[in-house]
């Protein structure tokens, strides 16, 4: 009888011993949940937003029976991109992406199909874009003020003609010339964040909690910061918190997984 009874108390003293670095191995194994923003890796006509996971959501703890394959950071776009076109009346594109800047350049001819947005605007006028980019900025913006930031529009579509009058009397080093803008896209919106009566816009939007906002969600409804910090040698435009561009769900995730986060090295057009 002694020696059970012996047996038992080495059990009690050794079970903590254990259980110990078994659960310590579970919860370095568990991957965290990520609540502060979703993205969809399918394009949709009409982008939605992904809802964050709530504390009572299920979820199941079961490991899947065969491990998924391994999948590519990024989906891989055609290659070799080379601008092939006779005219620069339509823009260079890669895999249906419009491409627009100092070296894929367009000329007055290029006119894109257009309608007016109904969202706040302050100094940009009527807001026009083309209509997908309509759809999912009016979008982004309904997303935006559920989460208690006004949005506004600073620009948007621009034509050749009119980019010619801001390249004249803007600072050059901020204006691209004719022909050399996303704005003539239709695609691209300069935004920023109406707190209160204040106007939140350029660098200041960057830092702010709006800007936080964006960067985190732009993707969820198909817009990238098309002018990441550090990335000037790639994209030729020094950093543009405000300049959001449409490029759709499926791309604007593809952006965000790259190194430099731009839509040159997605689309193969870094160098």
């Amino acid at each position: 009888m002694r020696w059970k009874g012996f047996a038992v108390g080495a059990a009690v003293l050794l079970c903590p011993v254990l259980w110990w670095p078994s659960t310590a191995l579970a919860e370095r194994s568990t991957p965290a949940v990520r609540t502060d923003a979703t993205t969809s890796a399918v394009p949709t006509g009409t982008p939605q937003p992904t809802p964050t996971p709530s504390a009572s959501s299920p979820t199941s703890s079961t490991p899947s029976a065969t491990p998924s394959p391994a999948t590519p950071d990024v989906p891989a776009p055609a290659r070799p991109a080379t601008d092939t076109r006779t005219s620069k009346s339509e823009p260079f594109a890669v895999d249906g992406i419009a491409v627009i800047s100092s070296k894929y350049r367009v000329n007055a001819r290029f006119s894109p199909t257009l309608v007016a947005t109904k969202v706040s605007s302050t100094g940009a006028g009527k807001v026009k874009l083309q209509k997908v980019a309509s759809t999912a900025v009016t979008d982004l913006f309904a997303a935006a003020k559920k989460a208690g930031y006004q949005l506004t529009v600073r620009s948007a579509y621009r034509s050749y003609a009119s980019q010619a009058a801001w390249y004249r009397t803007g600072d050059r080093n901020l204006v691209a010339p004719p022909g050399a803008s996303e704005h003539q896209s239709g695609l691209a919106v300069d935004l920023a964040w109406l707190k209160g009566s204040t106007l939140v816009r350029g660098t200041d939007l960057g830092r702010s909690p709006a800007g936080a906002w964006l960067k985190r969600h732009a993707a969820e409804f198909g817009f990238i910061v098309r002018y990441p910090p550090g990335t000037q040698r790639i994209t030729g435009i020094a950093f543009e918190p405000w300049h959001f561009r449409y490029v759709g769900v499926e791309a604007a995730t593809g952006v965000a997984k790259t190194k430099s986060k731009t839509l040159e090295e997605y689309l193969g057009l870094a160098h």
